[in-house]
């Protein structure tokens, strides 16, 4: 008598224990756009635009900024912004909630603290 391969028994492959799923990032922040650094005033990007106009003053002349009056968002309100933009360094980047808003910090340590503590995610 033959066999047929279709009737006879075949066993499902036994499966070792359960495997876990590994997790990357269980700290995620919110993605938003980047824009130009400025850097002592003056635009990453454009750079000095003109001469005759004071070096925190140049990012105003730039198509980025032009017509923005850029402030450190964590800075208190008693620094003087003309003089947190000459000696220091402005990230800025749109509100990941808000694409109307940009949110700017200053390259301080306490700033870009206070900057991922506020738009870190879970923990």
């Amino acid at each position: 008598m033959e066999t047929n391969p279709t009737t006879e028994r075949v066993y499902a492959p036994v499966m070792p224990r359960q495997k876990s799923i590994e997790r990357q990032g269980d700290v995620s922040a919110p993605y938003s756009r980047r824009f130009p650094q400025v850097r002592g005033g003056v635009c990453e990007f454009c750079g000095v635009l003109d001469p005759n106009v004071p070096s925190q003053h140049q990012y105003k002349l730039c198509s980025h900024y032009r017509g923005m009056q850029l402030r450190c968002t964590y800075c208190p309100q008693t620094k003087d912004s003309d003089d947190v933009i000459y000696h220091s360094t402005l990230n800025v980047a749109e509100h990941p909630d808000n694409p109307d808003k940009l949110v700017v910090w200053c390259n301080s340590y306490e700033c870009s603290k206070k900057h991922l503590e506020r738009f870190k995610m879970g923990s």
